[in-house]
């Protein structure tokens, strides 16, 4: 535990238990939500984790349908990675 406090090591959980907590690099995988209630909270708190770089993984029309028109507009203005 102390290392993820000390902010120089990897971490991954899910994303609601990051709430409250910055990193320089932040990795959101989206593959679905399993609870539709909480799905814009989830998102709004994967999406502001990050200081320097955001990298997000996943279906775009999926993101855009949670966040919103503005949040599918700065994601598919942000640079694109094809697999």
């Amino acid at each position: 535990m102390h290392h993820f406090f000390a902010e120089d090591d990897v971490f991954y959980g899910h994303v609601l238990g990051f709430k409250g907590l910055e990193r320089q690099v932040v990795v959101l995988a989206v593959d679905g939500f399993r609870d539709p209630a909480r799905a814009k909270e989830m998102l709004y708190v994967g999406l502001s984790r990050a200081r320097t770089q955001l990298v997000v993984v996943g279906d775009l029309e999926q993101l855009r349908q949670v966040g919103g028109e503005a949040v599918a507009r700065r994601l598919a203005a942000a640079e694109q990675w094809q697999v």
